[in-house]
């Protein structure tokens, strides 16, 4: 899962996704439970850093990481953005963090709980006591109502792609395979061929849980999408907020 082939051209297959959401949510969180107004932030899975873009034009400190090299050097090229090719399981800073965020259920690809454990315990180290961890994921009703057999496609012109979609319910993975034609920059009449598979590990709500270190931080909701209600059944993104305990 390195995003070679999706990092230059991530922004404008995403444009649907509702980023001023995520941004409004992390204003309410901050508001209601963070000890800063203006928190130190932290972004796991910062992609090509759109969200990143938007909290600094509002003045929050931000700090962002991504896994994917490629999309990376994407937020550095386009936003200017401080980023940092780094696995959220393994972080490599220091605790000076108020707030750390895993958004757009980038924490689905994350296939074990034992790696849940490792992530949770790497954003402990990095984080102020008192300072909160906010993450998102998808859910099998997402899988089941969205993306159980689907397909998709799309031409831009300098590029185009096809994805498509499946859930294997037997092991919980949500299966996302692209083929995408990009054009040649060195020959524009011809295109390149990159396919990118990427796989989800959707794990229900009590299996995370009690993957969740109790002794470390406090659970302060369990949320149905962008509300603050508590996630049902029904649920197709629920967001976590968790609170490190100070000491």
């Amino acid at each position: 899962m390195q995003y070679d082939a999706l990092a230059p051209i991530y922004d404008r297959l995403m444009s649907h996704v509702e980023y001023d959401e995520w941004v409004g949510l992390i204003k309410r969180v901050i508001g209601r439970y963070s000890a800063s107004a203006s928190p130190e932030i932290l972004e796991m899975g910062a992609g090509t850093g759109i969200v990143g873009a938007i909290l600094r034009e509002k003045g929050y400190r931000y700090t962002a990481s991504d896994l994917s090299p490629p999309m990376c050097a994407e937020a550095a090229r386009r936003r200017g953005l401080p980023i940092c090719a780094a696995d959220a399981r393994r972080l490599p800073f220091r605790q000076v963090f108020d707030l750390a965020l895993f958004l757009y259920d980038g924490i689905n690809y994350i296939m074990t709980l034992e790696d849940y454990r490792r992530l949770f315990a790497s954003v402990c180290d990095v984080l102020r006591p008192g300072g909160l961890f906010l993450f998102d994921i998808t859910t099998q009703e997402n899988s089941h109502r969205h993306f159980t057999h689907y397909l998709d496609f799309e031409d831009y012109g300098d590029f185009s792609y096809a994805r498509s979609s499946y859930f294997d319910e037997r092991r919980s993975i949500q299966h996302n395979d692209f083929t995408i034609y990009r054009q040649s920059g060195e020959h524009p009449r011809l295109y390149e061929k990159y396919v990118e598979t990427h796989r989800q590990k959707v794990f229900s709500v009590p299996e995370i849980e009690r993957a969740i270190p109790k002794k470390r931080v406090e659970v302060l909701g369990i949320w149905d999408g962008f509300s603050f209600k508590k996630h049902t059944e029904r649920s197709i993104r629920v967001h976590f907020l968790l609170r490190k305990n100070e000491g």
